[in-house]
């Protein structure tokens, strides 16, 4: 059986998902969508698909594709995933969910009553480390889990922070679904819901823009309305306790750090692919597992190869096979979508 898919995109999903879907195999790309019908014609030319269109409820209504791949904005999530699913495709759509809880909502209850299946691509719980952490977490290794410390620091490799000469771009549009909380936060909140199997109960925190102008690609000044600085405090259905910091204006540091902590010890993730073990009195201990897709995605890097296994497994249960993972459904998204609405309303809120 042959996988057709369309992908709604033309920027994350040329860069990642395109080169991607070649090593899925069962998958072939029919079809590319962009509201510039130019572009998803230029796309197609450079991929090899047969159909281009100029919007995604096109695309969503073609005979010629099985599965969509939502990777437009976020502000579009809603309204593609809608469509696809209406016209009884299945869906994997992009991260944030969509813009609110509410619009996110919406879209569970169409997905409840079409034939398609419908995912979220958290593509994070794919990425060898943090499974191997979460059946670490399950199998006891660090006892209950008392809590979770999760950093990000986007960085440019040279000491700068990554934002420092970043252009405005919808990414830097709140209306669009820009941000690093909705980019980046997002997967943290799935994870630590996918390691605890928890729900968030309680959250507290806030978000910040620190540059409050920036200029396009066309030189204009354009208005910062989203986060570039995302903090906040989640309390899970087990007790646990889990904060979360992201910035895109750190100097130093690993880009990505974990820590989890349990009465018999702590588990650390490092960077993209290291995880180490500490338990009281002895040293930490590396059991990291290899990414046997190292070398093979462009780009090589954990989001572009934990992206390949997650289509892979969605492919295979689409053709009948079990699933090997556990994707993030549109239930998971309205979870994570609830976090995010809280911790942007910038007070305590309870989830329960």
């Amino acid at each position: 059986m042959t996988v057709r898919v369309g992908v709604i995109g033309t920027g994350f999903a040329r860069r990642v998902q395109l080169p991607g879907l070649r090593l899925v195999p069962g998958a072939v790309v029919t079809a590319v969508a962009s509201r510039d019908r130019a572009r998803a014609a230029a796309v197609a030319r450079e991929f090899d698909i047969a159909h281009a269109f100029g919007s995604g409820e096109e695309l969503a209504r073609s005979g010629d594709v099985d599965l969509v791949i939502v990777s437009s904005t976020p502000d579009a999530h809603a309204r593609h995933a809608i469509a696809a699913l209406e016209a009884g495709k299945h869906v994997l759509c992009e991260k944030p969910m969509a813009l609110t809880a509410r619009e996110a909502e919406h879209m569970v209850e169409v997905a409840e009553r079409s034939p398609g299946c419908a995912r979220v691509d958290h593509e994070l719980r794919y990425e060898p480390n943090r499974r191997r952490a979460r059946a670490l977490i399950r199998a006891g290794g660090i006892g209950p889990v008392l809590h979770l410390e999760l950093v990000v620091s986007y960085l440019r490799g040279d000491g700068r922070p990554q934002a420092c000469e970043a252009p405005w771009t919808w990414w830097h549009d709140a209306a669009r679904g820009g941000g690093i909380l909705g980019a980046v936060g997002s997967h943290l909140i799935d994870l630590c819901r996918f390691w605890t199997a928890g729900d968030v109960v309680e959250v507290s925190g806030r978000v910040a823009t620190f540059v409050p102008e920036r200029r396009d690609e066309h030189g204009v000044a354009r208005a910062v309305t989203a986060d570039d600085y995302a903090s906040f405090v989640m309390r899970l259905a087990s007790g646990a306790v889990a904060t979360i910091t992201l910035t895109t204006f750190a100097f130093h540091g690993p880009g990505h750090f974990v820590r989890v902590t349990g009465p018999e010890g702590s588990l650390l993730l490092t960077g993209e692919t290291k995880l180490e073990i500490g338990r009281p009195g002895l040293a930490l201990e590396d059991v990291s597992v290899p990414d046997e897709l190292s070398g093979q995605t462009v780009p090589n890097n954990m989001w572009a190869r934990s992206c390949v296994r997650l289509l892979r497994d969605l492919v295979g249960v689409l053709e009948g096979r079990p699933a090997a993972g556990e994707p993030a459904t549109f239930h998971d998204g309205v979870a994570v979508q609830r976090v995010m609405d809280a911790v942007r309303a910038g007070r305590g809120v309870r989830l329960d």
